[in-house]
């Protein structure tokens, strides 16, 4: 009975040692998903700004517009939802992130727009699944369902660049007329 006791006490020893690890990496769970989600939409404000700067392709222009405005409009709910949760807002995007921006603006013509089309449909394939993991998994309940809002309006973008993509010049129909509001961002 000794024995069983002493295992027993070891045990809850060991559970009471991890307990402020495990809640620390439950708190985490929020900071690294907002740190990831405003770095994403740095980034995609960044990318529509060079867009508007290098194309002459005017829905490119025009989705990079939609770009710059949408994700503007997230990055600001990511500053108010860090403040009211007392969460840190990361300072600048991440150095990948960064990196491709500095390899687009050396582009030009065709090699910037398809590029461009390119790097669109991947950084918001990731978004999605960044936010589609976030609304199952971070510990607060409101930043959960913030982050299922924006999965629709990040699906459009998408489709949107799959559009830009897959068709050529004048057949592209205006971002503008295909997305969803910026209140579903």
């Amino acid at each position: 009975m000794k024995r069983y006791l002493k295992y027993c006490f070891a045990v809850l020893g060991a559970v009471i040692l991890f307990l402020p690890d495990i809640f620390a990496q439950e708190a985490n769970k929020d900071q690294d998903f907002l740190t990831k989600a405003v770095s994403s939409n740095q980034f995609e404000i960044a990318l529509g700004t060079q867009a508007l700067k290098q194309t002459e392709n005017e829905e490119i222009k025009q989705y990079g517009r939609m770009l710059i405005n949408d994700h503007t409009k997230v990055l600001e709910e990511l500053q108010e939802a860090a403040m009211a949760k007392k969460l840190v807002m990361p300072d600048g995007m991440e150095e990948d992130q960064a990196s491709i921006l500095k390899s687009l603006s050396v582009l030009s013509g065709a090699d910037f727009d398809n590029a461009f089309k390119d790097i669109a449909i991947k950084t918001h394939e990731n978004t999605i699944a960044l936010f589609e993991n976030a609304a199952s998994n971070l510990n607060d309940q409101e930043f959960r369902s913030w982050a299922a809002e924006k999965v629709p309006s990040l699906r459009s973008h998408l489709e949107q660049a799959k559009a830009l993509q897959i068709k050529s010049g004048s057949d592209i129909s205006s971002p503008s007329e295909n997305r969803d509001s910026v209140e579903t961002l």
